[in-house]
């Protein structure tokens, strides 16, 4: 067994951080013990288990694969848990609103957790779309059992997120099966292809700007901009995200500064406009509060 120390940044909680990815769904692709989070990563040579934990001085991760490339594995969960941002602005912020002016104490350190494979990200959009998260992890742990590469540890199965080719050449009939709607399976089908073609790559995408960005991304059938603003937000990490049209979104809006229950653009750009630059954070932090 090999360990990685990467030492955590300021305001920064672990623990926060696992309440957040411990909220009570059926997640097929990671697991949290009461210290821990366990989860299959794809990387160049191959699929890894790591465990990240925590110490005094900061992330502890755990792997067993000797062939692992460990930069690459510190990339990935610095990634996962945006490390390399410092939240001292931002609560700066939250502190000169009577809004947010306990945001700060009450979800200390919690980072804006990311979802690193585009390509997962923007798939579980599709998913989500129109139905409950209870049941969009439902669907999704049929998608991954059936299509996703797994590894087998200590009799454990780990499961990763298919690939877009796997998915690609998915049966229709087994994904209606697993109660995707013919809409949402070419959608599906769409955004793989694109992957398989070249047509979207994260890493291409990360050399642009964020309209040529919201082009690329738009310019996918499936694609609109709730899933674009998603996905720049969770897994390109551009922090001028806001998601607008969001059902949750508009219910803290509304339980936070008192709008309508269905705030317009407008509204929502005239709260957002004081957190220029952490939007995203704002957001995520206001999702968050629905689960208080």
């Amino acid at each position: 067994m090999k360990t990685i120390n990467i030492r955590k940044p300021e305001n920064f909680s672990f623990k926060a951080c696992l309440q957040f990815l411990n909220r009570g769904y059926d997640e097929c692709l990671y697991s949290v013990n009461k210290d821990s989070v366990t989860r299959l990563l794809r990387l160049s040579t191959g699929l890894v288990l790591i465990n990240v934990s925590a110490d005094e001085s900061g992330l502890v991760v755990a792997y067993n694969c000797q062939q692992a490339n460990q930069d690459e594995v510190v990339h990935c969960v610095t990634d996962w848990f945006d490390l390399n941002r410092g939240l001292s602005g931002f609560y700066a912020l939250l502190k000169t609103h009577s809004q947010t002016k306990d945001f700060p104490n009450k979800y200390f350190g919690l980072r804006l957790i990311g979802i690193v494979d585009l390509f997962e990200a923007l798939c579980w959009c599709v998913i989500g779309q129109q139905i409950n998260l209870t049941f969009a992890h439902k669907i999704k742990t049929r998608l991954v059992h059936r299509y996703g590469d797994t590894k087998i540890v200590n009799g454990v199965i780990h499961y990763c997120f298919p690939t877009p080719q796997k998915l690609l050449n998915a049966d229709r009939e087994g994904l209606v099966a697993m109660q995707f709607s013919k809409q949402k399976i070419n959608y599906i089908y769409n955004i793989s292809e694109a992957f398989c073609s070249g047509e979207l790559n994260r890493n291409e995408l990360l050399k642009l700007t964020k309209p040529e960005q919201m082009d690329k991304l738009l310019a996918i059938k499936g694609i609109g901009p709730w899933t674009a603003n998603y996905v720049s937000m969770k897994s390109l990490r551009d922090m001028t995200c806001i998601a607008y049209g969001d059902t949750g979104l508009s219910s803290a809006l509304h339980a936070h500064f008192n709008t309508e229950k269905k705030p317009d653009k407008v509204t929502i750009d005239k709260i957002f406009k004081p957190f220029a630059g952490w939007e995203s954070y704002l957001n995520f932090y206001l999702w968050r509060s629905l689960s208080d």
